[in-house]
């Protein structure tokens, strides 16, 4: 009921947003962490703001920036990376890499995202491995590598190559499957996607891992697979799916949290709700410190917060004023209507918790919010759903049999694909995003009290007023 971990995790994820090591960090946190234990037994919640404070001075010297170069800074070097995205092709092409790896010089640090220009150089495609061998550059807008020699593997060639080719055959939507079914690729509708607050379908997160573990469990419990062996079974797949949309920070949490959902099933233990979230996070923040500072980590890490905090109570709020099931001998069409209304309004309100979460971050590093998201991303669900459904079964067949029977998925897949497109249309036209002042510090403090637990109506009224109070403030 007050569990210690969430409030370490939170601690050491802000404390690694830091601009720099806090003054004798080491003190602070030993100081604090003696208070925490000497509080423990007399006041708890003090203890554990103390074990906060202590994770936080921690986090400030893990995720210590290095100092960056003057402007003007140059600098050979070889490096070996993923093409995440191609901002523009032909005789002066320009694209960035991720998950870069430097072969010279030795113990330079790359950005986490790579800026290369290769002028008259081979052309590539999101999701080639690309060797660049150049002159790095700093300058007032920015650092980019100018590239003399560019080596490429197509990603055809690569260990995900089966799933490349299989996604060749899928229509006009070809790069769009790609962004949406492994997290590479530029679709010509991201533009539009933006404007609609659709941008996170085509950013492979949670969402997608959710959606393909629901799948999963599905077809293994269909086949008649046991409680235990359902379980391993499910958490292979989900490492698999993570290894296949190139472990981006996002899916890689989402990951993180699975396997510890999957780990309390098998102890027979029913973990806090704040528990696999707040381990994965701590997990994925010591392993990386500067983790912290990504911009779609940070939003990730809210959204989910959100859904099991505010969006879960929602929902038990609406199974007691509004269960919807069905009695024993209700006919399965009327069956089919309660299912259908109960999960509509529980993606409503799990929609509303995540937008509600993450609105000041996005208004903080954006400029602009998507007010409606919630209800867009209802819309496009349906159609996103069906394309992960019939998508990812399709990677794993045509990759491995080109000439098998997948005509059906293909056409599952493009249908599915062009009504998501037409929702995000409709998103960009009726309910597009609107620009913000960045909220105030205090605000951004205050914001995160609207996910306390809910116990009743009353409450539901109360956190209604509050959130209309700081809407207000912010305006």
């Amino acid at each position: 009921m007050a569990p210690w971990l969430p409030f370490l995790a939170l601690g050491l994820v802000l404390g690694c947003c830091a601009p720099q090591a806090l003054a004798g960090w080491w003190a602070w946190a030993l100081g604090t962490g003696i208070v925490a234990l000497a509080m423990a037994l007399r006041w708890p919640w003090a203890a554990r703001w103390a074990g906060f404070a202590a994770a936080a001075a921690i986090g400030t010297a893990l995720a210590a920036p290095a100092p960056e170069p003057p402007a003007g800074t140059t600098r050979l070097l070889e490096v070996r990376g993923t093409v995440s995205s191609v901002v523009w092709q032909g005789w002066n092409q320009g694209f960035r890499l991720v998950d870069a790896e430097v072969l010279q010089p030795a113990g330079w640090t790359p950005p986490a995202r790579l800026f290369v220009r290769a002028p008259a150089l081979p052309e590539v495609r999101p999701g080639d491995q690309a060797t660049v061998r150049g002159v790095w550059e700093r300058e007032e807008r920015g650092e980019s590598v100018r590239a003399v020699e560019l080596e490429v593997v197509a990603r055809e060639e690569g260990r995900r190559g089966f799933a490349w080719r299989a996604l060749e055959r899928v229509g006009p939507h070809r790069e769009l499957a790609g962004s949406l079914l492994l997290g590479r690729g530029d679709a010509p509708e991201k533009t539009v996607f933006r404007s609609a607050g659709l941008a996170h379908v085509l950013a492979v997160s949670g969402m997608h891992l959710a959606i393909a573990a629901g799948l999963a469990w599905w077809l293994l419990r269909s086949v008649g697979v046991g409680w235990t062996a359902r379980l391993v079974c499910l958490g292979v797949l989900v490492v698999g799916y993570t290894w296949l949309t190139y472990g981006s920070p996002a899916t890689v949490r989402a990951c993180a949290m699975a396997l510890a959902v999957l780990a309390y099933s098998v102890l027979a233990r029913e973990p806090h709700r704040l528990g696999p979230v707040a381990l994965a996070a701590l997990a994925l923040v010591a392993w990386d410190p500067g983790l912290a500072r990504d911009i779609g980590f940070q939003l990730s890490l809210a959204a989910v917060l959100g859904i099991v905090t505010l969006g879960l109570d929602l929902i038990q709020v609406r199974n007691r004023a509004l269960p919807l099931k069905p009695w024993p001998l209700d006919r399965p069409v009327w069956r089919l209507g309660l299912w259908s209304a109960r999960s509509a309004l529980d993606s409503l309100a799990i929609g509303l918790a995540a937008t509600l979460a993450t609105a000041p971050l996005i208004a903080w590093h954006f400029g602009q919010v998507a007010p409606w998201s919630w209800l867009t991303s209802l819309v496009a669900g349906i159609p996103a759903t069906l394309a992960l459904w019939a998508g990812l079964p399709l990677l794993l067949g045509a990759g491995l049999w080109e000439s098998g029977p997948w005509e059906g998925l293909y056409r599952l897949v493009e249908w599915s694909l062009q009504v998501l497109v037409a929702c995000a249309d409709w998103g960009a036209v009726h309910l597009p995003q609107e620009p913000v002042a960045a909220p105030s510090p205090w605000l951004l403090c205050a914001w995160p009290l609207l996910f306390l637990r809910l116990r009743d109506g009353w409450d539901v009224l109360l956190r209604g007023a509050a959130v209309a109070t700081l809407l207000l403030a912010w305006g």
